[in-house]
């Protein structure tokens, strides 16, 4: 995709930065998937008209054959990176069996966002956690509390870590609300880093996705992928939550600055 270089666009309080395939919110950059990204900078760059799936899947995924689940997924994840409630169409318009529209009006800029350091700080590592419920990457996921009893089950475990502290899984649930930008209300109470993620069944295997973003500045610290066998949700949630725990501990301790892991090929259980 040919793209015109040092292009920025924005939209509400979001900043596109064309060149560099980055998404900031208020000059704080927010993680987003490349696949997520390029669909937004399709809708972006539409001018307010209706684009097809067909045009979007083209665009996206050149030279390949994807079925339209994928482009759904992918639209899902957008919304959700962009902080639309359910149900909720103030960024993305969908119109049954035709396409998406792109619904603010963007405007186009030869100047970045003006990006917002992080405060000075003494201490960099992260002492404080917070686990967000794991989202569900299709839509159509109706078990919702998988998510919860995974993050829940990954707070207990990462307690064990003298490290850092583990915000309850209560209080995450209570003060840290799904349609507002984690990254920001987390940096409100104190919390040093979110664990983020995204799971997806398919027959009896479960994949998950997570992250660890610092808050306040939205970088990413680590990233990894896991995959286990789906038996039952106690035994999933234990497993799954002893793995993650286990990957973060080896990365915790190592964290001096925001930056970017390499996600990590290695272990039985974790993604190839």
């Amino acid at each position: 995709m040919n793209y015109p270089t040092n292009n920025f666009y924005e939209f509400e309080s979001f900043q596109v930065d064309v060149k560099r395939r980055l998404l900031f919110y208020e000059g704080r950059p927010v993680p987003v998937t490349p696949k997520a990204f390029e669909i937004l900078l399709e809708l972006v760059q539409s001018g307010g008209r209706i684009v097809s799936k067909n045009e979007l899947m083209t665009a996206v995924w050149p030279n390949c054959f994807v079925e339209e689940g994928n482009l759904a997924q992918n639209i899902f994840l957008l919304r959700r990176i962009l902080g639309e409630r359910k149900n909720e169409h103030k960024f993305i318009i969908t119109l049954p069996g035709v396409g998406y529209r792109f619904a603010p009006d963007v405007k186009q800029s030869s100047t970045g966002p003006a990006i917002r350091k992080p405060g000075a700080r003494s201490d960099h590592k992260i002492s404080c956690i917070a686990v967000l419920p794991l989202k569900p990457v299709c839509r159509l996921e109706t078990d919702l509390s998988l998510g919860v009893g995974i993050a829940d089950a990954l707070t207990t475990r990462l307690c064990n870590l003298k490290a850092v502290k583990v915000i309850p899984t209560s209080t995450v649930l209570r003060l840290i609300e799904p349609s507002q930008n984690p990254c920001l209300a987390a940096s409100d109470l104190a919390i040093d880093a979110l664990l983020d993620g995204f799971y997806q069944r398919e027959g009896e295997r479960l994949r998950v996705s997570m992250q660890l973003i610092r808050a306040g500045e939205g970088t990413m610290l680590w990233a990894e992928k896991f995959d286990a066998l789906f038996t039952d949700h106690f035994a999933v949630q234990d497993s799954l939550s002893a793995l993650v725990a286990s990957a973060l501990a080896e990365t915790l301790d190592s964290l001096e600055s925001p930056r970017l892991s390499v996600v990590r090929k290695t272990g039985l259980q974790r993604c190839s």
